[in-house]
């Protein structure tokens, strides 16, 4: 479901300020603006500084719990500009990680193959160690994640545990 602006409505951005060492939320339009998804297809990010930028998109539940945490890494240009994403992957890899993605039934090793591409590609996203802290007081819905929802990839990657599915 979307809102009037085409934001899904369970979607939020946030984006790491370095220079107010806070996670901000960033709004729907920005967000398409600066993915270049957005009419005047730029990728701007008003106000921003050159530099490597973190970004954590968050999908949230029917009842507004953490569903899915998808993190985000670009490197801005002094003008603001997103200059390229990263996947931590070679040419040839990501080539290969492009080629496995299409195809309608992987071999056993294609698919072991694209799982590892898959997974160099998510950590070099992940954000740095000193913004966990913030962001975990930032993260919308996380005290009701459910045990098996797809946002533990990555909040066990920056180091919090999965609850235990089994009452004590």
């Amino acid at each position: 479901m979307t809102t009037k602006n085409n934001k899904p409505d369970n979607t939020v951005i946030l984006h790491w300020d370095e220079c107010r060492t806070s996670w901000r939320e960033l709004s729907w339009q920005d967000w398409v603006r600066f993915r270049g998804f957005g009419k005047e297809r730029q990728t701007l990010l008003a106000g921003a500084v050159a530099g490597e930028h973190y970004f954590l998109v968050c999908i949230l539940g029917d009842g507004g719990e953490l569903a899915h945490a998808i993190p985000h890494k670009y490197m801005l240009s002094a003008d603001a500009r997103l200059v390229h994403g990263f996947d931590g992957l070679e040419e040839s890899e990501r080539r290969e990680f492009c080629r496995i993605d299409v195809l309608p039934a992987p071999t056993i090793e294609d698919s072991e193959r694209y799982r590892e591409l898959d997974a160099r590609s998510f950590t070099v996203n992940l954000p740095p160690p000193h913004t966990v802290e913030p962001l975990l007081r930032t993260i919308p819905g996380i005290a009701g994640a459910l045990p098996n929802a797809a946002c533990w990839q990555f909040l066990s990657a920056i180091g919090l545990s999965r609850p235990s599915a089994v009452a004590n």
